[in-house]
């Protein structure tokens, strides 16, 4: 009798299920695909996830936790300025690149207006990182790096959506302008031009 591990199993669950909700979204997933891709009854999915909903919501939180992980990072190095701006952005466009999972369930729930990610408390998918960015953007004002005048709240959204449209709408872009944008050296090129063009708003002239 093969023997049950209940973390090993709830593991492969969560990773067929991410599989499944990124490409069809929560309404085109069935769970009887989920369970075939996990190798594992379909009842105990619902053993260890009660419903396809709950279900839905750890892939959710699983995924922000991932994301949560890598802003963590970088809060631990705990960089300034210039610096933080360009590690930033980098990891963002690293860490979208290495998660096509990630871009898509969040364009699912976008077009869902947020329906299941608005379920959850507050507390649960709220990112102190973000506070640690916009504060570490002040300190550069205070210092006479940045510009004065800058809302460093905007300036932090700006990063995000700004990275993440790079990968939300890379197969419409590279038919429109004739350039497989999907490449790793074209990614490194919006890199490189998302940076100096955050940078070039944010810095001080002397």
């Amino acid at each position: 009798m093969k023997e049950r591990n209940p973390q090993k199993s709830k593991l492969a669950i969560l990773t067929a299920a991410e599989f499944e909700f990124a490409e069809k979204g929560f309404f085109g997933a069935r769970v009887d695909e989920i369970a075939a891709k996990a190798d594992i009854n379909k009842r105990m999915i619902y053993a260890y996830f009660g419903d396809k909903e709950s279900l839905y919501t750890q892939v959710l939180l699983h995924n922000y936790s991932k994301m949560e992980q890598v802003e963590n990072r970088l809060v631990k190095e705990n960089s300034s300025g210039v610096k933080l701006i360009k590690n930033i952005i980098s990891t963002y466009f690293d860490f979208l690149y290495n998660n096509p999972s990630f871009v898509n369930i969040l364009m699912w729930e976008n077009l869902n207006k947020g329906y299941y990610l608005k379920q959850l408390e507050n507390q649960v998918i709220e990112r102190k990182s973000i506070k640690h960015f916009i504060a570490a953007i002040e300190q550069g004002k205070a210092d006479g790096i940045f510009k004065s005048e800058i809302d460093s709240l905007q300036i932090v959204l700006s990063m995000i959506t700004t990275c993440f449209a790079n990968f939300s709408n890379q197969y419409t872009l590279s038919k429109l302008f004739g350039t497989d944008l999907t490449q790793k050296d074209a990614i490194e090129s919006r890199k490189q031009h998302t940076t100096e063009l955050i940078l070039s708003y944010l810095i001080k002239e002397n």
